[in-house]
């Protein structure tokens, strides 16, 4: 059933929960600065072809380590924010568990460098995206607040897979665009996290809709 627009618009958060919303945006932002900082700086990384990974390798490794490691506790903050969030509903656990996955992975990321356990941590790092952006759109459809962001979702989450599709393809035959392709997915997730949280945090209620 849809919810209507009768309903009240706004949301009051306690500061903890606010910041804990605020974490998502600070541990994408932080990673993506940090990351393509250190690129920018290593002259022996070629950003075009190189893998977000391959920058833990080298003198400032550790850094880039740490870097995976930090955002993932900044976003298992933000799965504990999007848990006192959804409350109820449709996704109200499903979703802030997948979050808390996304996280997880991030950290495992910065412990695990060699290629094979890097490579499958990163599948189960996309698919937590894909599955948590399927059932965000499910959830957006019955709020008429949020019905545009279905659309929006939907349409991330396929820029999302191509991107993917290309990284993996291009990894497998060595292209000189792996890294472009890589942080296309990045920057995409991060893009349209920035928006929602933002939404978030502008006071806008997500409503339980039921499964």
């Amino acid at each position: 059933m849809m919810i209507p627009n009768t309903l009240p618009a706004t949301a009051d958060r306690s500061r903890f929960h606010t910041f804990l919303l605020l974490c998502g945006i600070i541990g994408s932002a932080m990673f993506s600065i940090v990351n393509f900082t250190l690129a920018a700086i290593n002259p022996n990384y070629d950003i075009a072809s190189q893998t977000m990974g391959e920058l833990e390798f080298g003198d400032l490794g550790w850094i880039q380590s740490a870097n995976f490691i930090v955002a993932g506790i900044f976003l298992c903050a933000y799965a504990w924010g999007l848990r006192k969030e959804l409350v109820s509903g449709l996704g109200a656990v499903t979703i802030p568990a997948l979050q808390l996955i996304l996280g997880i992975t991030m950290a495992l990321l910065g412990f695990f460098v060699v290629d094979a356990i890097h490579s499958i941590v990163i599948y189960v790092l996309f698919s937590a995206i894909m599955i948590s952006f399927f059932i965000f759109s499910r959830r957006f459809n019955g709020d008429s607040r949020w019905t545009h962001w279905a659309v929006y979702t939907n349409i991330t989450a396929i820029v999302l897979l191509i991107f993917f599709a290309l990284y993996i393809r291009s990894g497998l035959h060595h292209s000189a665009y792996t890294g472009i392709y890589q942080r296309g997915v990045l920057l995409t997730r991060v893009i349209w996290n920035l928006f929602f949280t933002v939404r978030l945090l502008a006071g806008v209620k997500l409503y339980p809709v039921e499964k």
